[in-house]
Order: C-alpha cells, then structure tokens, then sequence
C-alpha cells in the first residue's frame, strides 16, 4: 500500500482505500471530481456520489453519470489490492472523466443517424429517378406510335361501322364484325392508357384530396360492377374498410381513384375462391399510406419483381399488363411510391405511400 501512495494523474483520479472501505490516499484530481479538499477525504469512507461500496474480492467496472456533476459522466474502476500472503489489503479505485468521449460518442451517432437519413433519402430520389426516365422513355415511345395507331384503328372502327349499316341484325358476319369492333376498342383504350403512364406530373393541378372519400367512391362504384361482371369468382368476396382520420394529400382525385381501382381489381383477380381485401389508411408523420391487402393467391418472387413493367401480366390474353404500370405512374405523378408485399399462397399486400400535404 505505501509503494501506491506515489500514483498521480492529472486526468484520472486515484483513491487507495483500506480493508474498510476508508480513504487512505486520492490524487488531487480524485479531489477535483469529487469537489473535496484532500484532507477531507482521508480516513472516511467513499463519498455518497461512488453510490455504493464494492464487495472484499469484488471489481467494479461501471459508468456514473450525473451523480458527480451535472452533465459529467465518469467511468470508475474499481479492484481489490492483495497482500503477498493472498489477504486482500485494500482497494483500488480510479475515476475517469468520460464526457467529452461521451459527447463525441452522440455526436457521432446523430451524424452516423442524419447520414442514413440523407441515405435513404438518396435511395428514393434514386429509384424516383430511375422510375421517372423509364416512364418518361415509355411516354415517349407511346406518343411517337400513338398517332399513327390510333389512324389505323380510326380507319378500322370507320370500316366496322359502315360494314355494320350494310349487314343484317341476322346476318352470320355480324358477330366477327362486333368483335372487330371491341377488339380495336380496346385497342385504343390500350394506346391510351399507355400515353397516360408517360405523362409527366402536373403540380399546379393538384388540389386537398381525402384518401377516405376516394376509397368509398371506388368501393360503392366498383366492387358491385366487378362482382356483376365475374360472379363466379367475386360472389364470395368481402371488402373490409378501416379508414383513419385526416387522410388527406395534395392530388389528382381521379388519377387517385384509377390507381386504387386497379389495385382492387387486381385483388378480386386473384381470388378466385372469395375471400377477403381490407383497404387501409394510415397517417404518419410525413407520409399517408393507401394499402390494400387481400388473401388471394399471392404471387412468386419473379412475378413480385416484375409487377411494374408494362405489358407484364399473369393474365394471358385477359390482360393488358398496364394495371400496375398505372398505378405506379400515378404515384410518381404524386411524389409518392408504391410498395408490394406478396408471397405465393398468403396473399398481396399494396401500399401507395404519399407524401403528407
């Protein structure tokens, strides 16, 4: 014990305590942290702001904060000194002022937590970017054939109607000619909505939209019609609503209630025995989300990766693969992205994720 009584720090305070727990010697700094004199320190026992006393054989590594100092945190060490006969003969204690580290230590966390901010930020300005040139390369393309298409199927339907003022009610032609008709129709509903993917977004337009009126105005129009339309697949599905509160963006409603139509239809396509789609809002700070979940067939990994490109469909001919292409495109139009989660044979969940007005 006498050889320790030479420690001096002027960073760490050093205490020698005896077999009872009473200060035998302390550094000056050890005066400092613990804002005694010396002198008072010496012969009594560790002050109230150590808070405890360790066990005879016990080492102590812990960290005190605020007990000796406001906004100061001190790390504390604390071991046993033994005898050459193995008896313990005192204790050691050593004080370290940790709160600069500590401080460098949240800064460095607030920075490391802004970093991945600006991060994800980064990511989704990226994958905006990448989204708005495929569309903007998809709208161009559309408009460079759309004129020259829509010339050919102008001239078709034109044919399809003088051939129908020529042909009888009961004439066996009539029907290939009805389907001429409605094949070029929606040939140019094709065309059309293809232009629509690439038009680019229009701001100024926007005006307050409620999320929730938009759901009731697509489930009161749609559901009924599609139930009509497919009874043998859509008797048995029920829609689940659960709305919240002050669901409001700066949009297009018409736009908004197109991309939630194609959503829902989508999930009344995937469930061919019935069950059930729940359609959500959900306010959070920053961002209101339109989710619609169902518990149809779900879709595998490569479907899932591909559900935006256009002209992709699980559909066969009954499809023209430019649903969710839609609706991505409308999302972007509105600052926003959409989100699918899907595993085969547990359902779909979508999620278009606004920016909050």
């Amino acid at each position: 014990m006498a050889a320790l009584r030479n420690i001096s720090s002027p960073e760490r305070g050093v205490l020698l305590l005896d077999t009872d727990g009473r200060v035998m010697f302390a550094n000056r700094r050890a005066g400092e942290i613990l804002g005694a004199q010396l002198d008072d320190l010496l012969g009594k026992a560790l002050p109230d702001a150590i808070f405890r006393c360790p066990g005879v054989d016990e080492i102590a590594d812990e960290v005190i904060e605020g007990r000796l100092g406001e906004q100061t945190v001190f790390h504390r060490y604390s071991t046993p000194v033994y005898a050459k006969d193995g008896a313990v003969a005192g204790r050691v204690e050593i004080l370290s002022d940790i709160t600069a580290r500590r401080e460098l230590e949240k800064e460095i966390l607030d920075r490391n937590v802004e970093l991945a901010e600006l991060n994800r930020q980064l990511e989704e300005a990226q994958e905006q970017l990448v989204a708005s040139e495929r569309l903007r390369a998809l709208g161009e393309m559309a408009a460079g054939v759309a004129h020259d298409i829509n010339n050919v199927l102008g001239i078709i339907l034109g044919n399809v109607q003088l051939a129908k003022r020529k042909l009888d009610e009961a004439s066996p032609a009539r029907q290939s000619i009805d389907a001429i008709e409605l094949a070029a129709r929606d040939a140019a509903e094709t065309v059309r909505r293809l232009r629509e993917i690439g038009k680019p977004m229009d701001v100024g337009s926007y005006s307050e939209v409620d999320l929730n009126a938009i759901v009731e105005d697509v489930v009161k129009a749609a559901i009924p019609a599609w139930r009509e339309q497919e009874s043998g697949k859509g008797a048995g599905i029920s829609v689940e609503t659960d709305l919240a509160a002050d669901a409001i963006i700066m949009g297009n409603a018409s736009e908004l209630r197109e991309a939630l139509a194609n959503v829902l239809l989508n999930a009344v396509q995937s469930m061919e025995s019935g069950g059930v789609i729940k359609i959500t809002t959900a306010v959070a700070q920053g961002h209101v989300d339109l989710t619609v979940s169902d518990t149809g067939v779900g879709m595998t990994a490569e479907t899932r990766s591909r559900v935006f490109d256009p002209f992709f469909t699980t559909r066969g001919a009954e499809g023209t693969g430019l649903g969710m292409s839609m609706v991505d495109a409308i999302a972007i139009r509105h600052r926003g992205k959409v989100i699918v989660e899907s595993e085969q044979g547990r359902g779909t969940s979508v999620t278009i994720r606004f920016v909050r007005r």
